[in-house]
């Protein structure tokens, strides 16, 4: 099979497929990574121009989305400033604090980030969608959480501590905060370049390791199945004899227009005369 970029973002699809099946995390080092995994720079690169705003740009905070109107402001707008806006000096303050930079639907906004994705679910047949995060030393974006989707981490930048729990074993763990997890499957700190599978329910926490750490997390997820039709519904008599009282007075409408000019013409004129005409001289009838 030919693959668009699954062999080449984690070697073997083989194997990757059999660490799925077992609903174990394991980390992949691909000799580089593919093309289409966009940079640091590339990513972060659209925040220098203050053009970039919510939803496509979001701090979490102590597990908190920070407020919009705390990213900053864009000047001139037709009614005064605009919130919403990140301001870079403003990003900066707030990652120094202990923020976490989030950037969602990559796809939508970058063509590297989409081109990654599109190749991927063409790849497994299902929906891809891209993250980007990134932490200061020592600092965590979310506790013990699970997510409903398998995840593909790409370290893009810096060192990041993973602890990756063992998942239900239906491997349908509900998304959000994991208070008392089970124990860690896997313990590990990833660099640039490393690829972390994080199985679909199983709770998982990150700490930065040093400097600044940003990674790309491609979740996965089974295609949207389109909603079944409807099943018929009964015709009750009510309605039959409604749709008959309306091709009758349709029909009664139609009868009442027609002349004998209309069926002549279309047989060519008037009737012929002699054996099939009626004689002139026959008597009335009675």
């Amino acid at each position: 099979m030919r693959w668009g970029v699954l062999d080449r973002l984690l070697g073997e699809p083989g194997s990757f497929f059999e660490t799925c099946r077992l609903g174990r995390p394991r980390v992949f080092t691909p000799p580089s990574l593919p093309q289409e995994v966009p940079t640091l720079r590339e990513l972060t690169g659209g925040l220098d121009g203050g053009l970039m705003r919510a939803p496509y740009v979001e701090l979490v905070r102590e597990g908190e989305v920070v407020p919009a109107a705390e990213l900053g402001a864009a000047a001139g707008a037709a009614h005064g400033t605009e919130e919403g806006f990140a301001d870079p000096e403003r990003i900066m303050h707030l990652l120094a604090e202990g923020a976490t930079l989030l950037l969602p639907r990559l796809g939508r906004w970058n063509a590297s980030a989409g081109a990654l994705t599109a190749l991927l679910s063409q790849d497994l047949g299902r929906e891809t969608e891209a993250f980007c995060f990134a932490t200061t030393v020592g600092r965590s974006g979310r506790d013990v959480h699970c997510d409903d989707a398998d995840v593909l981490v790409v370290q893009l930048a810096g060192r990041k501590e993973w602890t990756v729990y063992e998942a239900p074993a239906d491997g349908d763990g509900r998304p959000g905060a994991v208070r008392t997890p089970a124990a860690p499957a896997l313990c590990t700190v990833i660099g640039a370049g490393d690829v972390l599978y994080v199985p679909r329910g199983a709770p998982h926490r990150a700490s930065g390791e040093d400097g600044l750490s940003a990674h790309l997390a491609l979740t996965i997820r089974e295609a949207a199945k389109p909603a079944p039709d409807p099943a018929p519904r009964p015709i009750v008599e009510a309605e039959l004899l409604a749709t008959a009282r309306e091709l009758l007075a349709s029909a009664r409408a139609r009868v009442q227009t027609l002349t004998h000019e209309g069926p002549l013409a279309r047989t060519g004129g008037s009737p012929p005369s002699g054996a099939r005409g009626i004689p002139a001289d026959w008597p009335a009838a009675d």
